[in-house]
């Protein structure tokens, strides 16, 4: 398997481009950040890990609560 990885950033429209190509496959994902959030990256990805854990922990997932 190959992977190819291309990142670019567009002052102009304020987003990032990541391309990744992954076998025969690309994926082509565009990034924007808002620039008056008061959350850093890091505590947004803390946050969303969170979330996911209740989330697959939940009683509808088949989870303990």
């Amino acid at each position: 398997m190959t992977d190819n990885n291309t990142n670019s950033i567009n002052r102009e429209q304020d987003f990032v481009t990541v391309r990744k190509k992954i076998g025969k496959t690309t994926f082509l994902v565009k990034v924007h950040f808002n620039k008056d959030s008061k959350e850093t990256l890091q505590k947004k990805c803390e946050r969303l890990i969170a979330d996911e854990v209740r989330y697959i922990d939940s009683p509808e997932k088949g989870g303990v609560v």
